[in-house]
């Protein structure tokens, strides 16, 4: 539990970021006990907010019970972003599902693996990038059907192991982590910040950096209906800067319930909807989008985060939610990554963020500008993108 403007928030984690139908629906009877918000971060994780100090066992109880806390004790390191389709994108090489799965259950078996900092972060691409947007600790990216390559803080290794290898492959970088940090008394929370950083660790491993290996470039899976290689579709779909409210998290459960498939969460801060029906999808989408979910590329809401904000952070000091509510009414098909913070902290803004936006002192820093409120913000970014 962490402590919030708005009350008490729990961050439930979501490995690969799939979750079923029926953990859908227990997140949304515990956004009940709160102030009914759950917004969705930027690793495909979701947070409960506005919650009693004293709810924590209720909490972890409920979570127990759907299977979505298999470990108090490596409940912050369970950190593992997926391909949102997991191995059914039409550029994918494999499934991704199973060697998340042994990854968790490898990572909560550890003891020594629950001292890993909880900004220690696993990804498994399944081939097609929409798992590489992120700079992982520890990357695993399929190179056929059966194998998968290591990467090491994002940079490609030689070590190319069988499917079920990989998930021991990426533990053993994780324990070569922890042991390094002990030798030099390092209080690194990524690897990039270790002494040596990926050579370190790579020279410990015996697996060389090989950072001309290819490997697919990052990509994001847009709103929209996209057919799978089975031939059957998912919708994703993207709630506006991240946020549900429980009603609609208690829809969008029923939903996949009534299409017998389970719901995915994006590094994106999308929802997808798997194996659905073609049959189906239209009449799937427009149930989605009357939820006031995006469910069409090209919207001004794609590519647009904030962090919570005012009345929800007490270090918060602008409006930022509703400064990118008006952003979005104006910004284009493809304006790439742009994120508002409302303090210097810059919580929720990713390494692949093109534009910044961050209340600083007395001030609001546009990029590398500066300019007196959120009027002069808004009114600068419009004058750039008109010239």
């Amino acid at each position: 539990m962490h402590e919030a403007e708005d009350g008490w928030l729990a961050r439930v984690r979501l490995p690969g970021g799939k979750v079923a139908a029926a953990q859908f629906l227990a997140i949304a009877e515990l956004a009940a006990r709160g102030n009914g918000l759950v917004d969705v971060t930027a690793r495909a994780n979701l947070q409960v907010r506005g919650l009693r100090e004293d709810a924590g066992a209720v909490v972890a109880e409920a979570l127990e019970a759907v299977g979505l806390l298999p470990s108090r004790a490596h409940e912050r390191v369970r950190n593992v972003l997926a391909s949102p389709l997991g191995g059914r994108h039409p550029l994918a090489l494999a499934s991704s599902d199973e060697v998340v799965a042994t990854l968790d259950c490898g990572l909560c078996a550890d003891m020594e693996l629950a001292e890993l900092p909880q900004r220690f972060l696993f990804a498994v691409d399944d081939g097609s990038g929409t798992a590489l947007g992120q700079t992982a600790d520890v990357g695993l990216v399929a190179e056929g059907a059966r194998a998968f390559r290591l990467l090491i803080d994002g940079i490609p290794t030689g070590a190319v192991v069988a499917t079920r290898d990989a998930p021991v492959l990426a533990l053993r970088v994780a324990r070569a982590f922890l042991a390094l940090k002990a030798e030099h008394g390092d209080r690194a929370w990524r690897i990039a910040e270790l002494l040596g950083g990926a050579a370190a660790v790579s020279e410990r491993l015996a697996a060389r950096l090989e950072p001309a290996a290819l490997v697919p470039a990052a990509a994001a899976i847009p709103p929209g209906i996209c057919e799978q290689r089975d031939g059957r579709l998912a919708l994703t779909a993207l709630p506006p800067l991240g946020r549900l409210d429980g009603e609609t998290v208690a829809a969008l459960g029923e939903l996949a319930l009534e299409h017998g498939g389970d719901l995915r969460v994006g590094p994106a801060k999308t929802i997808t909807l798997v194996d659905v029906e073609p049959s189906r999808v239209d009449e799937l989408a427009t149930s989605v989008r009357e939820l006031g979910l995006v469910t069409e590329p090209g919207s001004g809401w794609e590519g647009l985060s904030a962090c919570a904000g005012l009345h929800a952070c007490a270090k918060a000091r602008i409006d930022v939610r509703a400064a990118a509510a008006a952003r979005a009414v104006v910004r284009g098909a493809g304006a790439g990554r742009e994120h508002w913070s409302g303090c210097e902290r810059r919580c929720g803004e990713t390494r692949d963020v093109r534009l910044r936006i961050a209340a600083s002192g007395d001030a609001i820093a546009v990029g590398g500008q500066i300019v007196s409120d959120v009027e002069g913000a808004l009114s600068l970014l419009d004058s750039e993108a008109d010239a």
